[in-house]
């Protein structure tokens, strides 16, 4: 996709081809399918072409005879004569019906074509046999007409002047008889020009070549057919693709999304395709070598440079919206941290949807809440994760009527103070931004916040007004972390190649500067 503010590029149109191939694959498909499937279904038609000579007209002065050149002006007349009426009169007295030619000028010369299509190749060559002969008796009897017509006018004329001269007989040597006599001289030998030339400007066209019956079919043609339908199908194809990704505002990219939440990239997290198929699960914990678990780790090492500038003991995440994977990034994200040495604690704020607990096997019917109502105390209802050192949970609790309310309560800024007390690292999970005011609340209690987008789902404008949102209310945003990228969606971190040996040398390397005091972990105690 092309961002805002940058100019396309060859790259990026070989990337919206790669996103979008199967809608280019799909049209190029269909349009294959359905030249074939017509191409092999129509009826068979023969073509067949009688060609016909554009003739000079002819000059007769004196014993010279002169042919005046054919200009481009009388082809194209002639090409449109050849279905005038008259013409088509004659094809319906032979065959009771007038089929339909087509008459063209074979290259830059004086040569139409007369082409007939048929059913079957007999008929295609009588017809455009018949178009010719019936055009050539009819341009032959017009410039017999013509000829016949003048001759008369003249012979007239001759006459005329002939009797007028005879009444003059007495009177031969007068001027007038002497004009008289000039004048009938001039018209007799123009009467004698025009009989030559009637005698060998046979009409203004000849037929050179007679149509023959095509041995071979000119449609349809399975092979030209087929690479026209793949030619046209690539074409909309490309067309839909190009058009699709030009209104389609999603991100897709880093730069797309620093640019929407004006914010830097913290961290870009690859989609697990496990989590389709099965319950939530901690991937830095099931998974620790995969690209998705570094990915974690490279926001850990993020979030750590920004902890060694301020101070940040809580972090909200949130998101603009639903399934943007707040919950499990918040999820790996707090195993990570527990994992380079910090006492980390996970609150379950999205009172509406808890969903925390469920990626640790741990129940969220007490929590949060339970302490708000004075159910329960704090220490009651945090629980320690199983299997990871240094990590607790405070759960959701009952989900209470007024989320909103039972949040901006007074107890609750208490129990978050109280709480980052005790921890090196609190992690708040909330409901996504634009939907409720939760997670607006929520960043008050918090020392910054991290905003998730999903790529190839969150659109620029849904996480604009997101970080906008917090912003109004004087929130710092972190930065954001681009979710769910894929080879489609994005370039995302590909460590596959030499992780294996590389990650669990950076895991130790990371418990080892814990352990010497060289990591920026906070050695506070609980309280």
């Amino acid at each position: 996709m092309t961002e805002f503010g940058t100019e396309p590029s060859f790259r990026t149109y070989l990337y919206i081809l790669r996103r979008r191939k199967w809608w280019v694959g799909l049209a190029a498909a269909l349009g294959l399918a359905a030249s074939l499937a017509f191409s092999l279904t129509a009826h068979k038609q023969y073509s067949a072409t009688a060609q016909l000579l554009v003739q000079p007209s002819v000059n007769a002065s004196g014993l010279n005879v002169v042919q005046e050149p054919v200009t481009q002006t009388e082809v194209e007349t002639e090409l449109q004569l050849v279905t005038s009426a008259p013409v088509q009169q004659a094809v319906r007295n032979r065959l009771h019906s007038t089929p339909a030619v087509s008459a063209s000028e074979v290259g830059q010369t004086n040569v139409m074509a007369i082409t007939a299509v048929s059913g079957t190749p007999s008929q295609a060559a009588l017809v455009a046999n018949l178009y010719a002969n019936a055009f050539v008796q009819y341009q032959q009897s017009v410039a017999s007409h013509s000829l016949a017509t003048a001759e008369a006018q003249l012979s007239s004329q001759i006459s005329s002047i002939g009797k007028q001269v005879s009444s003059l007989r007495d009177k031969t040597t007068s001027p007038e008889a002497t004009a008289l006599l000039n004048q009938e001289a001039v018209l007799k030998e123009q009467l004698a020009q025009m009989q030559v030339s009637g005698s060998v400007d046979t009409g203004a066209v000849a037929l050179v070549t007679p149509a023959q019956a095509p041995l071979s079919p000119s449609s349809p043609k399975p092979a030209d057919d087929a690479l026209l339908g793949l030619v046209a199908g690539l074409v909309l194809g490309l067309a839909a693709a190009f058009l699709r990704d030009s209104l389609d505002d999603r991100l897709t990219s880093k730069e797309a999304a620093e640019q929407a939440g004006g914010a830097p990239v913290l961290a870009m997290t690859p989609a697990v395709p496990s989590w389709r198929r099965q319950s939530p699960m901690v991937v830095a914990v099931t998974e620790p070598n995969s690209p998705a678990a570094e990915s974690y780790r490279s926001l850990r090492t993020s979030l750590q440079f920004a902890r060694q500038e301020r101070q940040l003991s809580s972090l909200l995440v949130t998101s603009p919206g639903v399934g943007d994977g707040k919950t499990s990034t918040l999820a790996n994200l707090g195993v990570v941290f527990a994992q380079a040495g910090e006492r980390v604690l996970l609150v379950s704020c999205d009172l509406r949807r808890p969903r925390i607990g469920a990626f640790f096997g741990l129940g969220e019917q007490v929590g949060l809440t339970s302490v708000l109502l004075d159910e329960q105390t704090l220490e009651e209802a945090i629980l320690p994760v199983p299997g990871i050192d240094r990590l607790s949970l405070l759960p959701a609790g009952p989900v209470p009527p007024n989320p909103a309310e039972l949040l901006g309560s007074p107890r609750a800024r208490d129990i978050f103070i109280r709480l980052r007390d005790q921890y090196d690292l609190v992690l708040i999970d909330s409901p996504p931004v634009l939907p409720v005011t939760d997670a607006a609340i929520l960043s008050r209690y918090a020392d910054a916040t991290v905003m998730l987008a999903a790529a190839g789902k969150t659109r620029r404008a849904d996480l604009h007004r997101a970080v906008e949102k917090l912003g109004q209310g004087g929130t710092t945003i972190l930065g954001t972390v681009l979710n769910k990228t894929t080879r489609q969606t994005g370039q995302y971190y590909g460590y596959s190649y030499t992780y294996q040996a590389y990650g669990a040398g950076a895991h130790v390397a990371a418990q080892a500067g814990h352990l010497n005091g060289n990591s920026d972990v906070k050695s506070r105690s609980p309280r």
